[in-house]
């Protein structure tokens, strides 16, 4: 079963739990701040604006842990050597904590500044959810179905994006596209850009049985594009070189995501290319 972008993005990253405990935070502060003298009954005003508060402020802490723990905890650091906090989801929560603050502690304010609140939320909003998008987006760059399996190999139908099919017959029980991968920095992501992608083929892998253990292998049936899809080869060699020194390039690496082939005839998959990296092979629906 696949999960829907927004619920992908919540377990993948904690952007969106930073900006909403910001957004409780600010609502908290609004309300501390908020005088009770003028209400009809002051001190019955004044218990329930701090009930208000504590309320905000304890759900602030359940979305900064659930931020933490359901992405997990090496998704506050940095790419790269060390442990070095990624301060974009403080200034993020902070923001949104601003902006919930001023929105609501002077929303009988009239003039220029409800105007740029109000044009500063839609911003805000409008990059939120192309983040969503950015983040859960993918794309697809190839369809296989399963010909036929067996126990020594593997028939396949590969269909490039775009192209003309192409039969394959693979030794092993599991076969795996090779893609090369420009992974950019999340903050790119954030802004729209794509993992570049280079599709050169396919290979397949056998699970041999060992004396310490089972071993994947990897067989001799390759097959690789004459023209593969994607960037050109020349500018993969450029990014596999240099990647630690281009600026918003964060890792360039080669995928090769393994699938097992069952006796299960013309089964379909799509092999699929996700916006903030990685390569996944998805089953697809029957028509």
């Amino acid at each position: 079963m696949r999960t829907t972008p927004l619920f992908t993005l919540l377990l993948t990253s904690p952007l969106p739990w930073a900006v909403i405990a910001g957004l409780l935070v600010g609502a908290a502060a609004s309300r501390a701040t908020m005088r009770t003298r003028g209400h009809r009954d002051p001190e019955r005003a004044k218990t329930w604006k701090w009930v208000l508060v504590c309320i905000f402020l304890s759900l602030a802490v359940v979305f900064v842990l659930a931020g933490l723990f359901l992405p997990g905890p090496g998704k506050i650091f940095l790419p790269g050597p060390g442990k070095i906090f990624n301060m974009r989801l403080a200034y993020a929560g902070g923001a949104a904590a601003v902006l919930v603050f001023f929105a609501l502690r002077f929303k009988k304010a009239v003039g220029i500044p409800v105007v740029v609140l109000i044009l500063v939320s839609v911003s805000l909003f409008g990059l939120f959810f192309r983040s969503i998008r950015a983040f859960t987006g993918e794309t697809e760059i190839a369809t296989v179905r399963v010909i036929s399996a067996e126990s020594g190999g593997i028939r396949l139908e590969l269909i490039p994006r775009g192209e003309e099919p192409v039969l394959l017959s693979m030794a092993g029980q599991y076969f795996a596209p090779v893609v090369k991968v420009v992974i950019f920095d999340d903050l790119f992501v954030f802004l729209g850009a794509k993992t570049w992608y280079r599709f050169d083929g396919m290979t397949s892998f056998a699970l041999v049985k060992e004396t310490d253990g089972d071993r994947f292998r990897q067989q001799n049936t390759d097959y690789y594009f004459p023209w593969p899809a994607g960037i050109s080869e020349t500018l993969w060699q450029v990014f596999e070189k240099n990647g630690n020194r281009i600026p918003g390039v964060k890792t360039v690496q080669v995928e090769m995501d393994l699938k097992r082939v069952d006796a299960e005839e013309f089964a379909t998959y799509g092999i699929m290319v996700q916006n903030d990296g990685g390569v996944q092979i998805v089953a697809k629906k029957s028509p």
